[in-house]
């Protein structure tokens, strides 16, 4: 049973070293369209810097990832409506929302695997 929950363990932790890269990928992306909205390096370093603080922080990486996972659901409804297809709009908002949410939860997991101390 030790080799099963080893490997479990394993592919949890691999799965969540990836989901890690959506989060940080987000991150990037919000800092460097403040940065270029603000045209200023400071203020996108201060939002990338301020975003890898909040995903280590307990309370905001779950609010942080709540509102991706909404903003993740928004685009798929949009996505959706320009398809111009009945109910498309609805089936890819959910799937685009748990998709991110899944990735969501495994990047809050990873955060606190890095803060672990046995």
């Amino acid at each position: 049973m030790a080799i099963r929950s080893t490997r479990a363990g394993f592919t949890q932790a691999k799965f969540n070293d990836d989901a890690s890269s959506l989060v940080i990928f987000e991150i990037i992306v919000i800092a460097v369209a403040f940065g270029i909205g603000m045209q200023s390096w400071w203020w996108g370093g201060g939002i990338f810097l301020g975003g890898v603080i909040v995903m280590v922080t307990p309370i905001l990486n779950i609010l942080f990832c709540i509102a991706m996972t909404a903003l993740w659901a928004a685009a798929g409804f949009h996505i959706g409506e320009a398809i111009d297809q009945e109910g498309a709009n609805y089936v890819i908002a959910v799937i685009a929302g748990l998709i991110a949410l899944g990735a969501h939860l495994g990047a809050i997991e990873w955060a606190e695997d890095l803060g672990a101390k046995d």
